[in-house]
């Protein structure tokens, strides 16, 4: 009985974990540097350009999310209109860091 319900619930774990691995299968990297320049999965891109350019990497909408790293010195202002032109492509899920120094 016991190695019975330990099967199932390691069984239950490692669906658990397929899932999770699953769960996203797209992460789009946006990189913006010091001078504003912005790199989307380390090609040029503007703020006019963006949405587009994030648009065209999505394959599905629900399972792509987009990683996005600041100066950690950026306006708030500027940080929202990256999320925004994100936002129009069809993405909803976010990673924001910030990169010291900068």
């Amino acid at each position: 009985m016991k190695n019975r319900i330990l099967s199932v619930l390691l069984g239950l774990v490692f669906a658990l974990c397929a899932v999770a691995a699953t769960a996203t299968s797209l992460l789009i990297h946006i990189d913006v540097n010091s001078t504003d320049k912005i790199l989307v999965e380390g090609k040029p891109a503007t703020m006019a350009t963006l949405a587009a350019v994030v648009g065209s990497l999505i394959k599905d909408k629900e399972h792509t999310a987009v990683e996005i790293k600041v100066p950690e010195k950026m306006e708030k202002a500027k940080v929202e209109a990256i999320k925004d032109a994100c936002r129009k492509a069809g993405i909803a899920l976010f990673s924001m860091s910030t990169k010291p120094g900068s």
